[in-house]
């Protein structure tokens, strides 16, 4: 056991130096399916198909050309530019699908742009960080992403990747979370710029993956991260429709005036429904469960890109095509039953893709659906945290 894992370690560490060793067979190909423990995945969703909204996003937006053997992925707004939430989807794509040439070219440029919080500023470029819009400041759903990824690269690859996980995870804990007063609640803060209690972004909360964290640290922090996203859920969401505000307190109240679902507020669903997946979390089921109840009995045709809490569309909002929002339903359905589930997966993949974060959540999204996007801790969960 010792042997394996030092040549597991060797393996990983000269791979990121980018020198030459032994090959190193990913532990998980893609196809792999450990299994969610709980909820349904749609018989119209292959695994084929979930690789070729992969492949479409490749050839689109993770780009090479920032130089040292990095790798980015276009943002668009401005051509040239790239954000710590794309990072995160990237670095989450890559380890899924088992490419690790990318995933370490991905990480080397999260890297290359990490602030003095030892976080990746959300909005750089090959030059750095963009400055005239605070670009040096963390993001803290896409350092969510990126340390999920690290944690499941421990499962597939190896020991290489457990301190880079461990150090990005303290760094998280310290200047992207908060625990807030008078209430004792755990929240994610909207970056390392912010405090969080008085409006957290409801989109910034994983469960899933705090509970992941929880295992992986040995830290209870993370586990109380958890169920106080999902008491907050559960406090805020509207008794009709089930859709969380966009922004929220620690109080559980809706803040900022931000009483509506948009482009952010679209991954709830997604971000919920993992827990139950991972976990069996009854809370997450009920999050997701009530909002799926509504998005299906008003149709998914009718659904648009944008809503007040209460279900009355955004002004502006009437486009029925939107990935982000049509397959963050698909994905809550997974928790409610197999007719659900395909129903709701048929008009997400019957969409166009439409641009850089279309086209990403909507390969999360299919990862999701066709199974495998197993629950990382075999491996990385298993050794005690170093002092």
């Amino acid at each position: 056991m010792r042997s394996s894992r030092r040549a597991g370690l060797a393996c990983g560490v000269l791979a990121l130096l980018g020198l030459p060793g032994p090959a190193c067979a990913q532990t998980k190909p893609f196809g792999h399916k450990s299994g969610y423990v709980a909820g349904f995945t749609p018989t119209n969703l292959s695994s084929d198909d979930a690789s070729a909204i992969y492949a479409k996003w490749k050839r689109e937006y993770l780009k090479s050309d920032c130089g040292g053997g990095t790798y980015r992925v276009e943002f668009q707004s401005p051509a040239g530019s790239t954000v710590s939430e794309g990072m995160g989807y990237g670095m989450l794509l890559t380890v899924y699908f088992a490419d690790r040439a990318e995933f370490d070219g991905l990480w080397a440029f999260v890297h290359r742009n990490l602030n003095s919080n030892g976080l990746m500023g959300w909005k750089v470029t090959c030059a750095g960080f963009d400055q005239p819009v605070g670009g040096g400041g963390s993001a803290t759903d896409g350092d969510a992403d990126i340390a999920m990824a690290l944690v499941a690269a421990v499962d597939q690859w190896g020991e290489a990747y457990r301190q880079p996980a461990l150090e990005y995870l303290k760094a998280m804990r310290e200047h992207d979370y908060t625990t807030c007063r008078p209430s004792g609640r755990v929240m994610a803060t909207n970056g390392d710029w912010d405090k969080g209690c008085r409006a957290s972004n409801s989109s910034y909360w994983t469960p899933a993956y705090d509970r992941v964290f929880d295992e992986f640290t040995h830290d209870g922090f993370w586990a109380q991260a958890a169920n106080d996203a999902l008491a907050l859920s559960l406090a805020n969401r509207n008794t009709s429709t089930g859709l969380v505000a966009n922004a929220v307190n620690q109080d559980g109240a809706t803040a900022d005036g931000q009483g509506h679902v948009d482009y952010n507020g679209c991954r709830v669903p997604w971000r919920a429904v993992l827990d139950y997946l991972w976990y069996g979390t009854a809370r997450a089921k009920d999050v997701a469960d009530k909002i799926t109840d509504w998005a299906d009995s008003s149709g998914p045709v009718n659904m648009f890109d944008g809503y007040n809490t209460d279900g009355t569309p955004r002004a502006g909002s009437h486009w029925n095509g939107s990935d982000c929002f049509n397959g963050g339903y698909a994905t809550a359905a997974m928790a409610k039953s197999q007719d659900r589930v395909d129903r709701l997966t048929k008009y997400f993949m019957s969409l166009p893709v439409d641009n850089y974060y279309e086209t990403s959540l909507r390969a999360l999204y299919a990862l999701m659906l066709s199974g495998h996007f197993w629950k990382p801790g075999q491996a990385a969960s298993a050794l005690p945290v170093p002092r």
